[in-house]
């Protein structure tokens, strides 16, 4: 290990090695030897996540329609074939869905065979209940494993200050985690916060790292395995967040350019993140081409990118 690296906290590499001090709201179980196994096929050789995500639904479907371009599910199917075709390769995993790119992309062998597989598990698009928004889980974990799945990933919108644990998504989180558990699944869960309608959005802003922070410890406490996590936005806030959780955490993109996103991660990964989960910053461009074009840019810009981002995990 590189010598220069900060003392390991939460991050995947320290967990491996040891124990650590709970600061969150309880202490994580023992992972299982199933979990470990599934954590070392998602990591490069260094340990780190480098995970390319390609589960978007609804969004793509609306950024090709919002284009002109056609949106069918064959359509959507190849544009997710071209991106694990040409990103999978250099990234640890990649993230799927199983409405339009799996079991296809698996029985087709797109996804390289080295490449681990996250699932992911939820309906696209949350449910508006009593002004929260709710996840819908369309797989139960043998479905995650029926697919090829290495772990399974779950997207949840929470609103710490106005939900719990017993709460419904706090509810969801903890069902799915005990069914994964007897499964030997290993479950991440993919958490955003969001502004209420009734909410100002100044007020929002101030206010969104610390909601960003109670809203992760919250699906920790429900027994989620590895976080995939908004940036709080500076070095300090995200070991602020390294050092109250118990379990690692990676960056998401958020769908931002790739150099904000470069700027991004280099913050995460001072401040303790064990890497990326990164989708739109990779490809987005690329969505809106035609399959030759498209093939081109994922081949040379996107494959590219990633190396950068491959670049700053030391």
């Amino acid at each position: 290990m590189n010598s220069t690296l900060p003392a390991p906290m939460n991050t995947i590499r320290g967990l491996m090695r040891g124990s650590v001090p709970c600061v969150g709201y309880k202490r994580a179980r023992v992972r299982t030897t199933a979990e470990s196994r599934a954590l070392q096929q998602l990591t490069t050789a260094d340990g780190w996540l480098a995970i390319v995500a390609n589960d978007q639904r609804q969004s793509l479907v609306a950024l090709r329609e919002q284009a002109g371009l056609p949106a069918t599910a064959e359509e959507l199917r190849q544009l997710k074939a071209d991106i694990v075709a040409a990103l999978g390769r250099d990234a640890s995993g990649v993230l799927l869905d199983p409405e339009f790119a799996l079991p296809a992309l698996v029985d087709e062998g797109v996804v390289p065979r080295d490449t681990g597989i996250l699932v992911a598990t939820e309906r696209s698009g949350p449910q508006a209940v009593d002004g929260l928004r709710v996840a819908d889980v369309l797989l139960a974990p043998t479905d995650v494993r029926r697919l090829g799945g290495t772990a399974a990933k779950l997207l949840v919108y929470v609103r710490p200050d106005h939900e719990d644990a017993e709460g419904p998504n706090g509810r969801l989180v903890s069902r799915l985690a005990e069914a994964c558990a007897a499964a030997d699944l290993l479950l991440f869960v993919e958490v955003l916060t969001y502004r209420r309608s009734d909410e100002d959005p100044a007020e929002y802003g101030r206010r969104k790292t610390d909601l960003g922070l109670e809203a992760a410890l919250l699906v920790e406490s429900c027994g989620a395995r590895v976080l995939k996590l908004e940036s709080p936005g500076s070095e300090p806030g995200c070991r602020r967040l390294t050092e109250a959780l118990t379990v690692p955490w990676a960056l998401l993109s958020a769908g931002v350019d790739h150099e904000t996103f470069k700027t991004t991660l280099q913050a995460a990964v001072a401040g303790g993140a064990s890497g990326f989960i990164a989708g739109r910053s990779l490809w987005k461009e690329a969505a809106l081409l035609q399959p030759p074009e498209r093939r081109a840019f994922l081949l040379g810009e996107g494959r590219r990118r990633l190396a950068e981002l491959l670049a700053l995990l030391p």
